[in-house]
């Protein structure tokens, strides 16, 4: 025990030591810190005799943590058990991390990274070069959230199009709505079995999410979708020219005519890759490298496939395109620390180090020289013996957990270990944002930063008037109500709630502004 709080001690002049000069504690060369965290099982095996994971290891000296984790079915249970009782690790994985700010923020919990930028010079800047990580602080100006660092728009979902069943059609690439519409029914016409639109098994919102690029929609689906107009707050279903009665009844002429999977918002992943893996589909929505890479998992697909733009809505319309995650989105998972961790400064520069670009460079491409290098025009590319997954995870390439959970993003890794297809369709769709062809839909604002007053006015109001639309949307689409009695419905959904007192609380919370600039990247 002596000799426990003798190198105790011997640790804590060492740190104070460091804390006159306030500089970043890592590479850390004192005895071993180990620290406790909870995070989910993401399927990490982290080998730490791996040459990325020594590498790493150099960056950070000789302190780590120790990961416990849970499977996804318990880990909401499980971190709701932390939050509800205050007893927490050392270090927490923790989604939605803005409400965890504004629920549990002031009840002692988390330590504050603001009184240790000192020793977080990453983060000191990250705070004043990307202007969505501040939309986590608290009221008081704290920050008890590490997240990730976006700093580009990551563009990596989109429509793809059957191009072996659309020439045996003679038709060409659609650029209307109209003209996808008649495309896919040419193609129902001549494959009664076959799918003419297909995405994930993930539900009705995410087929709203989809098509909504088609026109450009404010959807109402899935959790009350207010959204700002440029002057005000407002709802879908309170504004004509939101887009979303069009997107309805687009998807009510598609499922009437055969043209959605009649189990389109009850299927499964597996039931719409079979889909995919049989090439009975004409049109469809993925991540960029779904097809090659997680359908036929690497192996040649049978028939030509392309990506395409999002038809415009009608000739001379704007074409949108989905930004999967916008640079300056608010981070939703973030790392929380104990507001009683030991040696706070030391965790703290941990953490600066985890997000760094060199960490984040060794997570995702490894180790420059024996795993990558970079070309003339400054990309990086994996080098021979590390061009397929199975050798990079060996070596450690995206193997390790502290960088896996919260890091500073680069999109330039999905790029290089897509396939052809996948990177043809970036190089498309980005190069139309680029050039102004498209148009990256994004919200004004993001919903306000709420107190727990305000959530739960707002939780009590929309809560029940959701349920509603959620019946009500599944009846106008699969024709158990006509879009004739649209505006009934409407009426109808706003006995539900007090919309009034709804729209005074988003008008009189702290307000998120995104900006009106987008960050593009290109990488031919």
């Amino acid at each position: 025990m002596k000799k426990l709080c003798a190198l105790f001690l011997a640790l804590l002049l060492t740190l104070s030591c460091f804390a006159a000069f306030a500089e970043p504690l890592t590479p850390y060369d004192g005895e071993a810190v180990v620290y406790e965290g909870y995070t989910a099982d993401l399927g990490i095996t982290e080998d730490r005799e791996s040459p990325v994971y020594q590498a790493y290891k150099a960056l950070t000296g000789n302190v780590t943590i120790e990961w416990s984790t849970g499977p996804w079915a318990d880990f909401d249970t499980k971190t709701s058990m932390f939050l509800n009782t205050g007893d927490l690790p050392d270090i927490v994985w923790l989604r939605n991390s803005s409400n965890v700010v504004s629920n549990y923020g002031d009840m002692g919990y988390f330590l504050n990274f603001m009184d240790y930028l000192d020793y977080m010079p990453n983060l000191k800047a990250y705070l004043e070069e990307y202007p969505q990580l501040s939309n986590l602080k608290a009221p008081d100006g704290a920050l008890y959230c590490i997240n990730d660092v976006e700093p580009t728009d990551y563009i990596d979902e989109g429509f793809f199009v059957n191009k072996t069943e659309l020439d045996k059609l003679g038709l060409e690439v659609p650029k209307t709505w109209s003209e996808m519409l008649e495309a896919m029914r040419a193609y129902k016409a001549a494959n009664p079995e076959g799918t003419p639109f297909i995405t994930y098994g993930w539900g009705q919102s995410y087929y709203e999410y989809c098509l909504s690029s088609i026109n450009g929609a404010h959807t109402a689906f899935g959790s009350a979708q207010f959204y700002y107009d440029g002057e005000k707050w407002t709802h879908p279903l309170l504004e004509k020219d939101s887009g979303y009665r069009e997107l309805v009844e687009m998807m009510s002429t598609m499922y009437a005519e055969g043209l959605l999977h009649p189990e389109y918002s009850t299927m499964s992943d597996d039931q719409a890759y079979q889909i995919v893996l049989d090439g009975s589909w004409l049109f469809s929505f993925w991540y960029l490298n779904t097809i090659w890479g997680e359908i036929f998992l690497r192996d040649e697909v049978p028939y030509e496939y392309e990506a395409m733009l999002a038809p415009a809505y009608e000739e001379g319309d704007p074409v949108y395109q989905v930004l999967t995650v916008p640079y300056d989105n608010t981070p939703g998972w973030g790392y929380f620390v104990n507001a009683d961790v030991k040696n706070p400064e030391l965790i703290c520069s941990l953490l600066d180090t985890i997000i760094s670009k060199e960490a984040s460079e060794l997570y995702n491409w490894g180790v420059k020289g024996e795993t990558f290098d970079v070309d003339e025009n400054g990309n990086r590319y994996f080098l021979e013996g590390y061009t397929d997954n199975a050798a990079r995870k060996a070596a450690g390439v995206e193997n390790f957990m502290d960088v896996r959970y919260i890091q500073y993003k680069m999109r330039d890794v999905t790029y290089a270990g897509n396939g052809p297809v996948a990177r043809a369709a970036y190089d498309l769709i980005v190069g139309a944002l680029a050039s102004g062809d498209a148009i990256g839909i994004r919200a004004l604002r993001a919903k306000p930063a709420f107190t727990a007053e305000q959530n739960e006015i707002v939780a009590s109001n929309t809560t029940p008037m959701q349920t509603y639309i959620d019946e009500n949307i599944m009846y106008f689409i699969d024709g158990t109500r006509s879009m004739d009695e649209w505006d009934a419905f409407v009426e109808e959904t706003l006995q539900y709630c007090d919309m009034e007192t709804v729209l005074k609380t988003y008008e009189e919370a702290e307000q998120i502004e995104y900006s009106t600039e987008r960050k593009y990247v290109t990488y031919n």
